[in-house]
């Protein structure tokens, strides 16, 4: 063999080996990349209560299949239920307005015809499922369709959101949310601005049952001559009970409401707060705003043709408001107890806001400074002056105010305050002459001219003054040294003695 042939075999023979072990260190790269892909594709991992709520909706979707297979009728029979509409019973009319029943009959239709296997297998998933098979057991699904998903977990509630354009910015559920209490938070309410309904009132909470629906607006006046109904028949087919429910309903949430909100209240002050939000005439105005004199059926008249209904203090307006709470706690009390507080909570906010701005016996006593009388009487009082408290205004069932006046002994009126009671409106009329540094200075100047042994006197009798006067020297001197003094007050608000 030439020596040629030689080093072109050996070159070869070299440049394959280099060959293989380059295709060699590409594949171990490969290999390398796509584990790196494999385990960043499989960060994944359940979180334990996600595992319980996918198993609890598992069992009751398998359950409320098996349901809707042994209730519903097919749609052949449904069809001809819905075409004898004046057979059909009240109650159940409202449901056929609604798509659920329908839905049903049409599952329990692809059950007959055996033309949806997906629901057959569901129901015979769990005899054909072996954990240590990773294939799917549902016939539809092949394993070509799997490479082709996603490998980032969404949830399918926030994808389905974004193709119909429910979420807005923030991530909330749009227009087209389930919540519907989620317009506003209870405590930011604000009847002046407008909410995603743009209107005011808040949104009423529905009662899904129609037969309690229909028993909120029906008065005792059309049950009492029905004598073919037993009593316990009678007493279920008006709105007392309801009504007795939902006046304890509204006193609990209004006292939760404002208990919650005025950490500082006394319970004067919060008694006389839910006595205003949950007085007839305030749950009335709140019934005629929602039009449940309207809905309200009676066995007599309430039109504006009975004048002594008219006025009267129709009390049943704000009967049948409370039933309607009572109504929302029978239908679903878990659910609606909380869509009552926040529904409650928009409705009163703006009374409270007023009654607490105007009510000064509403009005917090955080700025009251107790020492005022004392600290007043320090400044300018002395038995001459006569300083004295007298109440101008009591309070009225109109106007639960009290007004007290800070007086002098020819009938001056220094300054004058209000309050819940005579005492804190007499402290508010001490700080109200505490402003007035004009006034202050005056009498305190007044004071200093006045001699010891006079100031401790009470010059009740004018004639006791009118011969003091006459007995003064005719000099104009001072009995007193501090006649040539003269006060000034400082600016840290301490009155200064000094000499003119």
């Amino acid at each position: 063999m030439s020596t040629q042939l030689k080093k072109d075999r050996k070159r070869k023979r070299s440049t394959t080996e280099d060959q293989e072990v380059s295709d060699s260190s590409k594949a171990k790269r490969q290999d390398k990349r796509v584990r790196r892909e494999g385990k960043d594709e499989h960060n994944f991992s359940y979180q334990y209560s996600q595992v319980l709520q996918l198993e609890h909706a598992v069992s009751k979707f398998l359950e409320s299949y098996k349901c809707i297979v042994d209730l519903s009728p097919n749609l052949k029979i449904y069809n001809k239920f819905v075409d004898n509409r004046e057979n059909i019973p009240m109650q159940i009319l409202p449901s056929l307005a609604r798509h659920k029943l329908k839905l049903a009959a049409e599952l329990r239709t692809l059950y007959e015809l055996k033309e949806s296997p997906f629901f057959k297998e569901c129901l015979e998933y769990e005899s054909k499922y072996d954990e240590r098979d990773a294939n799917a057991i549902f016939t539809n699904i092949k394993t070509e369709d799997i490479e082709k998903l996603s490998s980032e977990c969404v949830d399918s509630r926030v994808m389905q959101d974004k193709l119909k354009g429910g979420v807005n910015d923030n991530g909330n559920d749009g227009p087209d949310g389930d919540d519907e209490d989620d317009d506003d938070a209870e405590d930011s309410y604000d009847p002046s601005r407008e909410s995603k309904g743009g209107k005011w009132p808040p949104k009423l909470p529905e009662i899904k049952d129609p037969a309690i629906r229909a028993r909120v607006f029906i008065h005792k006046s059309n049950i009492n001559d029905k004598v073919y109904l037993s009593e316990a028949e009678m007493i279920n087919a008006h709105n007392e009970r309801l009504e007795f429910l939902g006046d304890s309903v509204l006193n609990t949430i209004m006292t939760m409401i404002i208990y919650n909100k005025f950490p500082k209240f006394t319970e004067g002050q919060l008694s006389t707060l839910r006595m205003n939000l949950v007085s007839n005439e305030r749950i009335k105005t709140w019934s005629f705003m929602y039009g449940f004199d309207k809905k309200l059926s009676t066995n007599f008249d309430v039109t504006s043709d009975n004048a002594s209904f008219q006025q009267g203090k129709q009390k049943l307006y704000a009967d049948v408001f409370e039933a309607y709470i009572g109504g929302l706690i029978e239908d679903d009390s878990r659910h609606n107890m909380p869509k009552v507080r926040k529904w409650l909570s928009k409705l009163s906010k703006p009374i409270i806001q007023k009654l607490t701005e105007k009510n000064i016996g509403l009005q917090a006593t955080d700025n009251l400074n107790v020492n005022a009388k004392r600290q007043l009487y320090s400044l300018i009082g002395y038995a001459a002056l006569n300083l004295h408290y007298v109440t101008a205004k009591r309070p009225t069932a109109i106007n639960p105010n009290t007004v007290v006046e800070c007086r002098i002994g020819d009938g001056t009126v220094l300054g004058s305050g209000s309050g819940r009671n005579t005492k804190i409106a007499g402290i508010r009329a001490a700080q109200n002459v505490l402003s007035k540094k004009s006034a202050l200075e005056k009498y305190a100047k007044a004071r200093a001219a006045i001699p010891k042994t006079e100031s401790i006197v009470r010059h009740d009798d004018k004639s006791i003054k009118k011969n003091n006067q006459q007995n003064e020297p005719s000099s104009g001197s001072s009995p007193s040294g501090n006649a040539n003094k003269r006060i000034r007050l400082g600016g840290d608000g301490q009155f200064i003695l000094e000499d003119e």
